[in-house]
Formats: C-alpha cells, sequence, structure tokens
C-alpha cells in the first residue's frame, strides 16, 4: 500500500478544513469530517446505470406518495406493531389532502457488486444529508490529486446549486411575499456545516432562512390562514433535517410541532406521504412486479428492477437451499445472509449475525410486522486510505453511492425531476454499518475508470 509522510497527513488535515469538511465533536470541538484520501473508482457502465435509475425511482416515489389508501393499505400491520409509523400514518390519514406542491429531495444508496451492477440499499425520502459536505470532498480530491501527482478524471458533483434552486422554484411557487425557509433541526447537531452549505446558497439567492427544533415549532408555532408561522415569519418551505427518529417525537410538544407543520400549506420536505413512501416496508412491498405496474410502464420497471435487492416480510415463504421455509427461519439459519431492519432511519438500527438470529429467536410474531428482511449484499474489497481525527488509517474498504433526486410537482404537472448529484461513504470492509454521523462511515467521491 501506498505510504503518506507525516508532512502529507497535516497537509491532507489542512486542506480538509480549508474546504470546509467540517463537522463537531461530542464535546462540541470543531474537527475535519472523516474523508478518504483516495477516492473510489466507478465504470462508465456504472455511471450509466446510475444516471438511468433517478427519474423513474423519484416517479415511483412520486405516485406512491400519490395514493394514500395504498400507503395506508399496506402499512396497516407495520403500523400496529411501530408506534412511530402508526403516529405519522394517522396524521396522513387525519390530514387526507393531496398537497397541490410537492417537493422531494431524496436520496438512493446503492452497493457496487462484482456481477450484477448497482444494488439499491435503501430509497431515503426524510434528511437526505450530506449535499454540501459531498459537494466540498470532491473539490477536496481535486486539489490533493493534483498535490500527489494523481491523472484522477473525477465524477462532477455539485448538488448545492441544484438543490438550491429547486428551492427558489419551490419559493416562486407557492408565491407569498417575505416568505422564508424553515429548517427543522435537532439540538446539538454534529453535522451543522453540511446544513450551513446549503443555507448559505438559499440566503445568495435572497431566501431568508429560519432553523428551529419540533419543539420550539410547538411552543412557537401557530397556524393562521392556512400558513404556518414561526414568530410573525411564513414558512413557506418546511425542510426536515431531524424527526425521522422516534425519540425526537417523544415529548407531547415535539408532537404538536409535528401536527402544525401538517395542518398547515407549508411545503414540507418531504410531506407525510412521501415520508411514508420511504419506509423500508414499502421498499419490500414494491419488489413485488406486480404492484409495480400500478405506479411504472414496463420500461420504467424493467430499469428500477435492476437494481433491486430481495427483501423479504419475516413471514413469507422463500426457497432457500432447495427447500421451501420462511424468511425469518431462514435467517435464523444463515444469518450472515441477510440483514434485519427496522422502521428506522439514521443508522445504527441494522442487525447483522449472531445479533440478528438472536433478535429473530425472541422476537414475539406481533412485532415482526415493524421488521423487514433484506438480503445481505458483499460488495468487492478493494485497498484505501481514510483520515479521521488528524489520523490515517489503510486498509480493505467498501463504498456506497448515494445519488441525490429532486422532484417538483405542482398539482398534475411534474416541473423538475433530476438527478442532483452524488454521495459516496466509504467504510472498512468489515464493518457492518456505513454512516458518517453514526461514527462508521467516510466522505468520499468518485473517480471515472474504463475497466
Amino acid at each position: 500500500m501506498k505510504q503518506y509522510p507525516e508532512a502529507d497527513i497535516s497537509s491532507a488535515v489542512d486542506l480538509a478544513l480549508a474546504c470546509a469538511l467540517l463537522q463537531r465533536t461530542q464535546t462540541g470541538d470543531l474537527t475535519h469530517c472523516p474523508l478518504m484520501l483516495s477516492p473510489a473508482i466507478i465504470t462508465n457502465l456504472l455511471i450509466t446505470q446510475l444516471e438511468s435509475l433517478a427519474q423513474p425511482l423519484a416517479l415511483l416515489i412520486h405516485r406512491v406518495a400519490n395514493d394514500l389508501d395504498f400507503l395506508v393499505e399496506q402499512l396497516q400491520f407495520t403500523a400496529a406493531s411501530d408506534e412511530y409509523t402508526g403516529f405519522l400514518l394517522s396524521l396522513a390519514q387525519e390530514q387526507r389532502r393531496q398537497d397541490s406542491l410537492r417537493f422531494s429531495l431524496t436520496r438512493s444508496d446503492y452497493f457496487m457488486t462484482q456481477t450484477d451492477g448497482l444494488r439499491q440499499v435503501e430509497f431515503n425520502t426524510i434528511a437526505a444529508s450530506y449535499i454540501g459536505l459531498s459537494e466540498k470532498i470532491t473539490e477536496f480530491h481535486k486539489i490533493w490529486g493534483n498535490l500527489q501527482k494523481e491523472t484522477w478524471d473525477l465524477l462532477p458533483n455539485q448538488p448545492i446549486a441544484a438543490v438550491a434552486d429547486a428551492f427558489v422554484t419551490v419559493m416562486k411557487e407557492y408565491n407569498v411575499l417575505n416568505a422564508c425557509v424553515l429548517f427543522v433541526v435537532q439540538a446539538n447537531e454534529r453535522n451543522v456545516f453540511d446544513q450551513r452549505l446549503l443555507e448559505i446558497a438559499l440566503i445568495e439567492r435572497g431566501i431568508k432562512v429560519v432553523r428551529a427544533s419540533l419543539e420550539a415549532i410547538g411552543e412557537q408555532g401557530e397556524v393562521r390562514q392556512g400558513h404556518l408561522l414561526l414568530n410573525g415569519e411564513i414558512a413557506a418551505i418546511t425542510y426536515f433535517r431531524a424527526g425521522y427518529r422516534p425519540d425526537e417525537l417523544e415529548s407531547k410538544i415535539a408532537r404538536q410541532g409535528r401536527q402544525l407543520i401538517a395542518r398547515s400549506t407549508t411545503v414540507s420536505v418531504p410531506d407525510l406521504p412521501t415520508h411514508l413512501a420511504g419506509t423500508k416496508k414499502i421498499q419490500q412491498v414494491l419488489t413485488n412486479p406486480q404492484l409495480l405496474k400500478l405506479f411504472l410502464d414496463e420500461e420504467d420497471i424493467a430499469i428500477v428492477r435492476t437494481a433491486f435487492a430481495q427483501i423479504y416480510t419475516l413471514d413469507v415463504q422463500i426457497k432457500f437451499e432447495g427447500k421451501m421455509m420462511l424468511a425469518k427461519e431462514a435467517a435464523i439459519l444463515q444469518p450472515e445472509q441477510f440483514v434485519l431492519k427496522p422502521q428506522r432511519e439514521g443508522g445504527g438500527f441494522n442487525l447483522y449475525g449472531e445479533d440478528l438470529r438472536q433478535c429473530l429467536q425472541n422476537l414475539p410474531a406481533e412485532a415482526g410486522n415493524a421488521y423487514i428482511l433484506m438480503e445481505r449484499l458483499y460488495p468487492p474489497v478493494s485497498p484505501g486510505w481514510g483520515l479521521r481525527d488528524g489520523k490515517l488509517w489503510q486498509g480493505q474498504v467498501v463504498h456506497e453511492i448515494g445519488q441525490y433526486g429532486i422532484l417538483i410537482a405542482h398539482g398534475d404537472r411534474i416541473l423538475t425531476n433530476q438527478a442532483a448529484g452524488y454521495l459516496v461513504r466509504t467504510k472498512l470492509g468489515e464493518m457492518n454499518e456505513g454512516g458518517i454521523s453514526a461514527g462508521y462511515g467516510h466522505l468520499n467521491s468518485l473517480v471515472k475508470s474504463n475497466t
């Protein structure tokens, strides 16, 4: 493996800080984000597949979100087993209105496989993070490559402008003078600089940004003539960078804040149906080609199914090792071939290996609807050099690629449906989870290769 002298490591840290690759430590200090010094390699064939998936997947989620009856039917048992999903579904049913203006900002995550191209890990419809820092790591690698005399052909990555311009479009469609964009945020957010990069881009476009927690919205917010107001400011757009974990809705005041947003005309990113369309359960349901026909034509179905992994409910019969058995039984028998996923976002919730087996062996039957089983994907490993807390490490790594998508619809008109850059998270091959904020992954970018 390549060796970096101590001076190079110090230069890399300085460059990361200069490129705004910043985050807070748990004690509130400033440090650089975990990052890779060596970009991930992607072939032109995989780039073509990635580009082909963006629009049909966004359209699929949009149409699923438009069909609240479908969401209720598919999520009813999950909602009965999972209080958080139940709260969101009840709130969506209570409102039971079709927002005329929808703004979806999503990210579809994939592993690169040896033989099957890109395989989807999940589709994120809420708080699709690292829009800002994913652009900055590409800038970092452009400069770092020059310093190291590398000839990397980096895949361009500029999501900040694309996303900020989409906010401008939606603000114009909402058409209320002097309205603001409300960022729903968590207290003591370590990844605040990623959010600030988008905030700066909005301010540069003449848009005021207000930041508040769900608790603050519950305490200080109100709905007046349909508009969501916070301290007298009309929120044309409410952009969720929080609210995706059950513990964020434990307090009564936080739930009041979430309800105020849902009961107003603010353009929520995402709205409740889109949030629900991104649940693990709906991802599992949409692997059924017959149900896909409700939402997509044959051409788009063929495209999205190239990336779909096998996903099961616990009680479905599957053929495994030449025998028919329950998916739950197969996972207990060979847990290394599966991932057990609850209806959770944010990283650190999935179960693998012996933890998966023990969970399934002790899981009450009535709680099974809160989980799905997914085939475990094993992407190829390659050597990598990472930087965390100012220290260099070397190892065999795998890469997860996320593609951002923007969809804006007003009534029956789709105004925008486009890809908007990418995120690469790199981790050691033996690690299960890959979230950067969760402490597992490292920011990375893509370098093109013909081989």
